[in-house]
């Protein structure tokens, strides 16, 4: 009787340890690549990448810049990058290109564009006969810069010398082995700073006014998201916008704070330069859904130009995001 009464204890015993035995908390991270360029995109991003923003027990996030939008595009594609700084005319390429994978979530860079050299012109027209430096063949800035050539009747009068990258066209023009180049902020500030023989010739973003009529702003660089990793974690990035929105805020309101972040996480070499370039970059937070007929009319403008700017095809309602 004894050994039953033992038994029956024994099995009681298991049973209630198996109904209290919890399940394994689930601690697989979600890893999610932010990236951006170095430049004005990452500029108005840094006191999220300075504080590494967004890392929790769920996701495991890290922060990358690249000096060329060639570095990003084939991650971008598939799916090592989830949030992307783009130069405009790349979002809807990469949403042509990856079947609508892509959606823009904001813009963050308007009309930072100007033509700086040591040389004396002072419209676009005056540029024939002339060679023009170039970088980030390609991009918005090459693809705007055609499009002004072309409404001037110059597009055949102007040789385009292309550079790898920004910095490197900066360089060519502090040393003068480039008279007149085309450049973004904050190359611009850096390049006079460097030369102060070297002055802003051109703004290209009122020769892009002029040319359209004042019908389209130039606008320069986006932010793009995955569409998979979007639906699959909406909290995430809707806490993104508000981070990202809130950075750019900080960034207008705090240039030299945010200068110095700029030069400590290597986007600029110097913090000096950047606090200086800062009011002229054209930084910005401006969702899609705010200024989706604005960029309506911008592609349009490029996709007639040049329909290989775009991707070949105007974007639809699909590639603008929504909460």
């Amino acid at each position: 009787m004894k050994k039953i009464s033992l038994l029956l204890m024994l099995i009681t015993v298991l049973l209630a340890a198996g109904c209290n035995k919890q399940e394994p908390v689930n601690t697989e991270h979600v890893n999610v690549t932010i990236a951006g360029l170095k430049g004005p995109t990452s500029i108005g991003m840094i006191k999220m990448i300075d504080e590494k923003v967004l890392n929790t027990d769920k996701y495991n996030v890290s922060y990358v810049t690249e000096s060329a939008p060639d570095a990003l595009t084939g991650k971008i594609i598939n799916g090592e990058i989830q949030i992307s700084s783009v130069p405009i005319n790349l979002a809807p390429v990469l949403y042509n290109k990856t079947g609508g994978k892509v959606q823009l979530m904001a813009v963050n860079t308007i009309g930072n564009l100007y033509i700086v050299g040591t040389d004396d012109i002072e419209s676009i027209g005056e540029l024939e006969g002339k060679m023009l430096g170039m970088s980030a063949k390609g991009s918005t800035p090459d693809f705007a810069m055609n499009y002004l050539l072309n409404q001037n009747n110059i597009s055949d009068k102007v040789e385009l010398n292309y550079a790898m990258d920004h910095a490197t066209m900066s360089q060519s023009v502090i040393t003068e082995d480039t008279k007149v180049a085309l450049l973004p902020q904050p190359f611009v500030t850096q390049t006079m700073i460097k030369n102060s023989n070297v002055k802003i010739l051109v703004d290209l973003n009122e020769a892009w006014k002029a040319a359209t009529d004042n019908t389209s702003q130039l606008y320069t660089g986006a932010v793009i998201v995955n569409k998979d990793f979007a639906e699959n974690n909406k909290d995430f990035v809707e806490e993104f916008l508000k981070q990202y929105e809130a950075s750019v805020n900080w960034v207008l309101e705090n240039q030299k704070d945010a200068s110095l972040l700029v030069e400590k996480n290597e986007i600029m070499p110097s913090a000096a330069v950047v606090e200086k370039a800062i009011p002229y970059c054209g930084i910005v937070y401006e969702p899609a859904h705010n200024v989706k007929d604005g960029l309506n009319e911008f592609y349009k403008i490029l996709f007639d130009s040049n329909p290989a700017s775009v991707g070949g095809k105007l974007p639809d309602e699909g590639f603008y995001f929504t909460k």
